[in-house]
This record gives structure tokens, C-alpha cells and sequence, in this order.
């Protein structure tokens, strides 16, 4: 899997749930790889062109494709994305 295709599989995966995506209000900002999957992060189109902090989204993790072709999933944002991979897709429960 490529950089590129990553980015396509996150972009799909976040405009299924989220209408600013779809908009354009919120965009991809950069693919990450790691060994097992890549980490995909998404940003505010305003905070991108603006700067300013208070036009950031804040506490969104990033999007885990995985490189097995296994359904993305949403990272959480108050741990490092490498040990979320490490351990797999959370579960609720």
C-alpha cells in the first residue's frame, strides 16, 4: 500500500462519517507509515490557511489503515498512534 492510497482509504473512511469532510471544510494533512499501517491525520481547511489556533480541530487521532487491507479505525488522541497499532483495533467493552 502506498502513501497515496492510504490517504484515498482514510478519505473515504472519514467522508462516510463526517459531512466537513465531504465539504472540504476538513482535509488530509499527511500519511505516516509504520509496520503494520499507515496513520493518516485530517485538519480544519480554515486552521490550514489561517494558522490560527482557534481554528484547529483539537483531540482527533489520526485514521489506522492498515496495511492487511482490514477496515480502517480512528485512533484516540491521547496515545501514541505506534502503540495503538501495536495492539489492534480497540473494542468496545
Amino acid at each position: 500500500m502506498t502513501d497515496e492510497e492510504a490517504r484515498e482509504v482514510a478519505f473515504a473512511f472519514l467522508a462516510d462519517r463526517i459531512d466537513k469532510v465531504r465539504t472540504g471544510e476538513w482535509v488530509i494533512i499527511g500519511a505516516w507509515e509504520h509496520e503494520t499501517a499507515w496513520s493518516v491525520g485530517y485538519q480544519s481547511r480554515a486552521f490550514i490557511e489561517s494558522g490560527d489556533i482557534h481554528d484547529s480541530l483539537v483531540g482527533n487521532g489520526p485514521v489506522v489503515v492498515p496495511k492487511s487491507g482490514a477496515d480502517p479505525w480512528l485512533a484516540w488522541s491521547g496515545r501514541p498512534v505506534e502503540e495503538q497499532i501495536a495492539e489492534g483495533r480497540p473494542t468496545l467493552g
